[in-house]
This record gives C-alpha cells, structure tokens and sequence, in this order.
C-alpha cells in the first residue's frame, strides 16, 4: 500500500506545478507576442512594396508595429548629415511625444538616441523608467523595456527607430532580431524611396533640358542636324530652309546629296575625323547643293556627340552665300580701283613732268629777266608739281600693296635702315639732323622692299615734322618682345595732339594743325597696310610740342614666308 503524501509534499507538488504553469504561461505570452511582432513585420513588409511616399510610410510603419500589439509604442526620427530633424513620427504616445520632438528639433538627442545613430547597432534598455531619468519619454516606460536601432542600409544612416516592449522580452534574443530586422526592412524602404526620387528628379531634369535644348534648337537662326552613318536623321526648320527641302524628307537623306562634287571629298575626311578623334578643323567653309541643283557656300561647324547610344555627328551650318557674293563683288571693285588708281597715276605722270621740266628750264633761262611776282609763280608751279608728283607716288605705292604676292626672306634690318637713311641723305639737310640707330638691329622675315618703304615714311614723316627744335634727333632701334620684333622710330620733333593720334593711319587723314606741310596723307596708311601684311600692328605715342614714337611689330619665325 502506497504511502500517503505529507502535507508539505503535497505543498510543494503544488509550488511545482504552479512554476510549470506560469512558465506555460510565459512560454504561450512569449510565442503571441512573437507572433504579433511577426505580424508586424510581414505588413511593414506588404507596405513597403505599395507605399512609395516617405513619410506616409514612416507614420503606417509605427502604427502596424503598435496596432498588432507587437510593441507598446514606436517612433522614428530622421536626421540629415549633419545630424538636424527631417521629419519624425510616432504612434501609441500622442502629446507624450511633445518634449521629446522639441528636443529632437534642437539637436538634442537622448543618450540611447546618441548612441545609435553613432553605432549604428541595436540599443537595449531594461528599465529606463529608472534609468534614463533625462529622457522625456521615461515616464512611458514603466514596467517596459526599451529597444532603439539605427536605419541604416548600404552605409547611409537615415535616422532610428525605438520602441517599448514587455519588460521581459527586452533581452530576448530572438525579439532583438525581429526588432533589428524590420529596422533594417524600413531602411530599404527609405533608400528605395530616395533612389526612386533622385530618378524622378533625373527625369525632370531631362525632360527639362530636353525642352530647353527642344526650344533651342527649333528657334536657332543656325541650320542644326544629326549626321548618323553618313544619313540625316534630324534637322531644324533652318537647316531645311537653306537646302529648301521639306523637313521631312531630309530624314535618311544621305549626307553627301547636300555637298557640292568637289567639296565631297573634304567634308567626308573632316567628318571621319571628328567621329574618331583625330584633329580636323572645327569649323570650315564648304559649298552645298539645294534641292534644285543650286550650289550654295556653308559654314559648318561639327562636333562628336552620342546619340542613342551611338557617337554620330552634331553639325551647325550658315549660310554665307550672300556673304560670298558680297566678297566677290568688293574684290572686283577693288580690282578695278587699284587698276585705275594705277591707269590714272600713270597717265597723271606725264603732264606733272612736263610741268616740272618746262618750269624748271624756264626759272634757268629766264632768271634775270623775270620780275618777281612772276618767278614766284613759276615757283608756285614747280611746287605744285612735286606735290602732285609726290601725291602720285604714293597712290601708285597704294595700289601695289595687295597686287603683288610678296616673297619673304631673312633679312638684315640694320642693312635696311642703312640704305634707307643713305638714300634720304639726312646729312645734307638744311639744319642737320643727329640720327641714333641702335647697333644691332635683329634679321627678320620680310619683303625687303617694302619693309624699305616702311623705314623711309617714317623717317621722312619724322623728318616733316621736327619742327624748329635747335637739335633735330632721330632714334631708331627695336626690342624683343617674345614671339615678336618691336622696332620704333623716335623724334624730337612738335608731337602730334592725342586726339588726332586715332586717324592717322587712315587714308588722306592729316593733322589740321600741320596741313601747312608738304605731304598727302597716304604714306602713315602705307605704312599700316605694309605692317599689317607681315602680321604685325603700328600704332604711336605722342604728345603735343614732346616729340612722337611710332612703334611697329613683326612676327619672328612664325609667320609665313609668303603672303599676299
């Protein structure tokens, strides 16, 4: 016969069993409560695929969390990279939450917060009732835990979330991850969203520069096309306008049809160059052919570009028919002037030598017989003749320049100036003048001839106008100036008033105040013309009654040793 329990057996049977129970009670509460978190988390997870817009989706994440009573209260908070408040929501604290987005609208993150955002890793707080007294949130969480976890996916933190849970579920590893997992499932949320923004602020800003460029180009006052494998596949109004096609029909139009025969050739190697790299002229002049077989000049301009994933041709073209003619009709203007300027000072010649001999044979024979009013005349008329003689010259020195295709060779200045100075015989002048020429002037590149002419009509125009200065001095001598020969010819002489110094380089241009002066007005021109045919600039530095310099440049090896 089986002995009877004692009462304290039976006491602590009943003990036992009671733990047994309450841990069954435990174990069930822990199951539902992972269950409702796992409900939680399978509809954060359906709100996601459907919820593209951020802060709805924040506000519905924190009520799922709550609603399934899965967690007793959830917040977030988001942060940008300096560490300031986006935006924040909450769900299970309502006006609870007041102090605490104030804080967080200043900067002032709690401690956990800190800490989280800083690590990045789950945060977990048995008691913070008792322990995070600083927190405005402590007075929610007695008889809670509390768990915080950083949003962060592909590197980039986002913010946090934090939540209460039962007291005794906070350590509980498997309710950590649950947590650190819909943690992480609401910050690929957040990144898919910003992906999907930055893609729909990409195609803005496409679809905006593409009405831009649209608008751009549909109004440019320039033809505009798209050369891919050698056929038209867009044109603007314009470019349809000078080839005078329908612009639809330039659409597969190969691209030679619109060259004239003997430009093809030129285009089609610029174009091959562009597309792979190779230096070729940026822009060019070529001629084309319209619709009706009429040939007309174009200035292209192409540049490589992708076009549908394919590099092709960007071409900008002008139509510079109009310009051309125009050119052509002032060459032959010009042509016909410099022929009768050449026609006129030839034929002019003649009747002015016949004037200087015969007045000249007449002040010899008739010297004593003459009164004085009437050999005045006849001076008057010598004088005259050397001006129209001299005026005559100088068109004919004019109408040279231009003409005549100029062979350029190394020459010697310093042997220039020599003969230049020789020739004008400064030694043998009325009063004597000092001329200073550097020793050693450098050897340039030039026609010789005319760099002749250059020296002689500055020294003579210095010579003109030196005025009653007591010592008449002439310097010449040149500069390096890098890439250029600096030369200048300096005088002593009455200067030239700043006003006059813009116009005379320009043809028949005196100064008013010295028009009492032998001259015409063209040898400064001459000088600018010559200069300029060399590459180089002229120009003076002057002031009234201080003497004048006038200054020349010509390039060094640089320039070509032909010109026109």
């Amino acid at each position: 016969m089986a002995k009877k329990p004692t009462y304290e057996e039976l006491e602590q049977r009943v003990k036992e069993l009671e733990k047994e129970a309450a841990k069954r009670k435990r174990a069930e509460v822990r199951i539902e409560h992972l269950n409702a978190v796992l409900r939680a988390i399978r509809n954060v997870n359906q709100l996601i695929a459907r919820e593209k817009d951020r802060d709805r989706l924040l506000k519905a994440a924190c009520d799922i969390l709550t609603e399934t009573r899965g967690y007793f209260n959830a917040w977030i908070a988001l942060t940008d990279e300096s560490g300031a408040l986006v935006t924040a929501v909450e769900a299970g604290l309502g006006e609870d939450f007041l102090p605490m987005l104030e804080r967080l609208k200043r900067g002032e993150l709690t401690e956990c917060a800190q800490r989280t955002l800083r690590e990045t890793r789950l945060v977990v707080v048995e008691d913070p009732y008792s322990t995070c007294s600083e927190c405005p949130l402590s007075k929610n969480y007695s008889g809670r835990g509390a768990m915080t976890k950083g949003l962060e996916y592909g590197g980039k933190v986002y913010g946090l979330l934090s939540s209460s849970v039962p007291r005794d579920f906070v350590t509980d590893e498997q309710e950590q991850a649950l947590f650190e997992e819909v943690a992480g499932d609401i910050a690929f949320a957040l990144h898919s969203i910003e992906l999907e923004e930055e893609r729909k602020r990409a195609e803005e800003a496409l679809r905006e520069s593409e009405k831009k460029y649209s608008t751009l180009v549909e109004n440019s006052l320039t033809g505009i096309y798209i050369d891919q494998d050698e056929k038209i596949v867009f044109a603007n109004d314009r470019f349809a306008e000078i080839y005078r096609y329908p612009r639809e029909e330039l659409i597969g139009i190969e691209t030679w049809r619109l060259v004239h025969p003997e430009d093809r050739g030129l285009t089609s190697e610029i174009r091959a160059k562009r597309l792979t790299g190779e230096d070729a002229p940026l822009e060019y002049e070529a001629r084309g052919l319209t619709k009706d077989g009429e040939t007309i000049w174009i200035t292209r301009r192409n540049a490589r570009i992708e076009y549908k994933g394919r590099p092709v041709i960007l071409g900008n073209i002008v139509d510079i028919t109009e310009k051309k003619r125009a050119e052509e009709e002032l060459r032959k203007i010009n042509e016909e002037l410099k022929n009768f300027v050449h026609v006129v000072s030839h034929d002019l010649k003649t009747p002015i030598i016949s004037v200087q001999g015969f007045s000249s044979r007449l002040l010899k024979k008739y010297q004593e017989k003459l009164d004085e009013k009437a050999m005045s005349y006849l001076e008057q008329i010598q004088s005259s003749a050397r001006r129209m003689e001299l005026f005559v010259s100088d068109l004919l020195s004019l109408a040279r320049i231009g003409q005549v295709v100029s062979t350029f060779k190394d020459v010697s200045s310093s042997g220039i100036v020599k003969d230049v100075v020789s020739r004008l015989q400064l030694g043998q002048k009325e009063k004597e003048i000092k001329l200073d020429v550097v020793d050693i002037l450098p050897t340039i590149s030039c026609d010789r001839e005319r760099m002749s002419q250059v020296f002689e009509n500055l020294l003579v125009n210095a010579i003109k106008f030196m005025g009653d200065s007591e010592n008449p001095k002439i310097e010449i001598g040149c500069e390096d100036r890098g890439d250029f020969h600096q030369f200048y010819v300096k005088d002593n002489g009455i200067g030239i008033d700043p006003k006059y110094q813009q116009r005379i380089f320009d043809m028949f241009q005196r100064v008013r105040e010295i028009e009492d002066k032998e001259g015409t007005g063209i040898g400064l021109a001459i000088v600018d013309r010559i200069v300029k045919s060399h590459g180089g600039e002229v120009w003076v530095d002057s002031e009234k009654a201080k003497g004048a310099t006038f200054y020349f440049t010509l390039p060094k090896a640089s320039w070509p040793r032909t010109h026109p």
